[in-house]
């Protein structure tokens, strides 16, 4: 026999799906199966209104539930020939019922983006998708078990080390199927939520909105596939199209993305300092794919003269029509950068 706990929860359960699927019916339905009294349905409903989790509707002899601010879901599912539109709107169109506009743009490009990237990119069998949705954030949560975003791009790129995986990724404009994919979507799905992750293997990158901040981080543990952690909060302002507006250009360029920010930081590994043209060179791949390069120095004191003149005279020379705007430096940088800039060639 189940014990209280364990049946009330299936109870509630039952109820909650019901709502979800508009069974009107739910409190006749509920004391059929679990053979219970009208009174035990109720009191299982009148708790999750209280938990949040249903909101009632009407006086008591005609009342009615629909779900409240507190939804969540979990999945799994096999990625041979998944579509993700079917799963954002057959399987969690629930949670993303009822949100701001603006909220519910952001989820649906994130969500549909992130694992659609699971199933074309990760090689892997399954994907686990968890969305959790309350009063003040919606989390969004996409793992596979795959090769591993960070490796896959190190293999096929032929990266020397899959920390310049996110270097690349947090330029934009990086994909292994480029018949296929434009490579833009976790460059403005970081952008989108307030705080986004990817976790593979034994390295995290993080982007924070809060901060304007990427990070490369290192996890204790090694991790098998992909995870993808996305979370804003339901108050937000942030509109998907304004977003987009910051990277593109204007009706004359075809609305193009073409402006990029390179968290410099993202080259410096453990001990090392930004002093040699290598570092250099790493840190310009792939940008003349854009007009204009916001070059981020946070968390970066100083750079090298080698660093410096190849970026700032050496690159820039040789590739007049892209603007590089140094932004966030220090006054030892300003001073590498002007003395790069008036070197003669």
């Amino acid at each position: 026999m189940l014990g209280k706990t364990k049946r009330s929860n299936l109870i509630r359960k039952f109820l909650l799906d019901a709502v979800k699927a508009g069974n009107q019916q739910i409190v006749h339905d509920g004391q059929e199966i679990f053979k219970v009294s009208r009174q035990t349905i109720h009191h299982h409903l009148s708790t999750l209104v209280e938990m949040g989790y249903l909101e009632a509707h009407g006086n008591t002899s005609g009342r009615t539930y629909g779900l409240g601010a507190k939804r969540s879901h979990f999945q799994k599912f096999a990625l041979k020939n998944l579509r993700e539109s079917d799963v954002y709107y057959r399987d969690f169109g629930f949670i993303f019922k009822d949100m701001p506009p603006n909220i519910e743009n952001i989820c649906h490009y994130g969500f549909t983006e992130m694992l659609n990237n699971a199933i074309d990119h990760s090689g892997g069998q399954f994907v686990y998708v968890h969305v959790v949705r309350n009063e003040e954030f919606i989390e969004i949560s996409i793992q596979d078990d795959g090769e591993g975003i960070f490796n896959h791009i190190a293999r096929i790129m032929g990266l020397a080390d899959p920390r310049e995986s996110i270097l690349e990724l947090s330029k934009g404009k990086l994909t292994t199927d480029p018949k296929n994919h434009t490579g833009q979507g976790i460059f403005f799905t970081s952008r989108t939520f307030d705080a986004f992750h990817i976790y593979a293997g034994d390295l995290i990158f993080t982007h924070n909105d809060n901060y304007s901040d990427d990070y490369l981080l290192h996890n204790e543990t090694e991790r098998v596939g992909t995870l993808v952690n996305m979370k804003i909060a339901m108050d937000s302002c942030r509109e998907l199209e304004g977003v987009f507006a910051a990277f593109t250009g204007n009706e004359d360029e075809d609305f193009a993305f073409n402006t990029t920010v390179v968290p410099v930081k993202l080259a410096l590994y453990e001990g090392e300092q930004l002093v040699s043209r290598s570092q250099a060179k790493r840190i310009l791949n792939r940008v003349e794919k854009f007009n204009t390069v916001l070059l981020d120095f946070e968390g970066v004191d100083t750079i090298g003269q080698a660093f410096s003149d190849e970026v700032f005279r050496v690159f820039a020379r040789r590739n007049p029509h892209i603007t590089l705007h140094p932004i966030h430096t220090t006054e030892s940088i300003d001073r590498m950068i002007h003395a790069a800039k008036s070197n003669p060639d």
